[in-house]
């Protein structure tokens, strides 16, 4: 039962990073119009157009997505305690 808990907790904080992170991205897509607006460096002229989907680093991309593979095998582990 103690291991359950645990990965109940662990769950709940998993979906809690993973709904910040994926805040974060969509607050940074948002608000990259606005900060395209006056580019003061050549790389930033140089993207001026490209989509906003583009301006989320492919970092943070791949934490989410890491996030999310390591909350669905957490699901996976809840799920066979449960069926034990």
């Amino acid at each position: 039962m103690h291991e359950r808990q645990q990965l109940e907790d662990k769950i709940l904080a998993k979906r809690q990073q993973i709904d910040f992170e994926r805040a974060s991205l969509e607050e940074m897509i948002a608000f990259s119009t606005e900060n395209r607006e006056n580019p003061d460096v050549m790389e930033e002229a140089k993207n001026f157009d490209d989509p906003a989907q583009n301006v989320a680093e492919g970092a943070e991309m791949k934490a989410l997505r890491a996030a999310e593979q390591e909350l669905e095998e957490l699901l996976r582990q809840l799920e066979a305690l449960r069926d034990k």
